[in-house]
């Protein structure tokens, strides 16, 4: 009996030395296998700091609390680049535009992993799909819209607009763009490439949504340093005129104008989460959403359940915060993101 209990721990302290020396070769790399399609998730536009390289996409689906914090970089083993600005489906694919890495990432939305890139641009801002085969993206800095081709995806012209072009809606063959370094807003005919009109409005349009109308609504962001006061307003797109106007009160700078689902219902940031009817004939007076103790910095609406999605930068150092709420208003829940978060971007559109 002895001899087999001495056999036995003999036995049991080779078997774990050879345990021990396979736990001292280095495990093979094994890639995260991630299928993101069909989910009911949502993506995180991280910008990360100017010039620091550490913008991300952060990943969660609120139905299982599935989180991942930085998905590109975890599937494809490298961070996306210096501030991420936009991510948008064209053809089936996300297209990221990384706004100071000049380029645009193109991801597959099955499983994230990178396709290729579009570069030789300078500032992008945002990408919109204008035809089944060709896009527009603006600019911070190159005074133009880009043209790229999404087959063969490159840069194939630049049509030219002077300043920082912004946002974009494609309408009955027309591209209206913002344009944040002065007061208009651009019309281009999207089958020539060629600029038709401008409006003048008020300083720094910066976003844009249509209504269930087809009139375009603009929130112009002002300019505090030159006096120049924000402004509302909705545009009936087919003669070109101004139907509304509101004026904000001094010193204020909205930012982000939304629209619900039914395209019936206005949100913008303005310190607090502000909404309103396309009716209204008057800014609204009492926040939807208070903004105390946070820096509400981004703005969606899920396109499915027309709930809001706010994203809190907090000091631009830490990680941020989004923030769910229903259409009530009432809180759902938050999760933690990346560094700047400013945009949430939806799987189901």
């Amino acid at each position: 009996m002895k001899n087999n209990i001495v056999t036995a721990v003999l036995w049991s302290l080779f078997i774990l030395s050879l345990g021990a020396c396979k736990s001292d070769k280095p495990k093979d790399e094994i890639k995260p296998a991630l299928n993101m399609s069909g989910k009911h998730g949502f993506y995180i536009i991280n910008e990360g700091n100017f010039q620091f390289g550490n913008a991300s996409i952060s990943y969660y689906n609120p139905e299982d609390k599935t989180f991942i914090e930085d998905i590109y970089k975890t599937i494809n083993k490298t961070g996306i680049g210096d501030v991420c600005q936009s991510m948008t489906n064209i053809n089936g694919w996300y297209y990221v535009v990384v706004n100071n890495s000049k380029k645009i990432e193109i991801i597959n939305p099955e499983n994230f992993e990178r396709k290729q890139s579009i570069t030789g641009l300078l500032s992008p801002r945002y990408i919109v799909a204008v035809s089944n085969a060709k896009a527009y993206v603006s600019d911070f800095k190159s005074n133009c819209l880009h043209i790229i081709n999404t087959i063969s995806n490159s840069k194939q012209g630049e049509i030219v607009l002077p300043g920082w072009t912004e946002e974009m809606i494609v309408q009955y063959g027309k591209v209206y763009v913002t344009n944040m370094t002065y007061d208009k807003l651009y019309v281009v005919n999207a089958a020539n490439d060629a600029v038709e009109d401008s409006l003048v409005l008020a300083q720094s349009p910066g976003s844009l949504v249509q209504d269930k109308e087809g009139k375009i609504w603009v929130l112009c962001q002002g300019d505090n340093t030159m006096g120049k006061n924000a402004a509302l307003f909705c545009i009936n797109p087919f003669n070109l005129s101004i139907e509304k106007r509101m004026d904000f009160a001094a010193n204020q700078s909205p930012i982000h104008l939304r629209i619900n689902s039914q395209a019936d219902t206005l949100y913008f940031i303005n310190k607090h989460v502000y909404r309103m009817s396309v009716s209204d004939n008057s800014l609204p007076t009492q926040e939807f959403i208070n903004g105390n103790n946070h820096n509400f910095y981004g703005l969606n609406i899920e396109p499915k359940t027309d709930n809001i999605y706010v994203a809190d930068a907090i000091d631009y150092i830490q990680k941020g915060t989004i923030y769910a709420y229903n259409r009530q208003g009432q809180n759902m829940f938050e999760v933690k993101s990346g560094l700047i978060p400013s945009k949430v971007f939806f799987e189901r559109q």
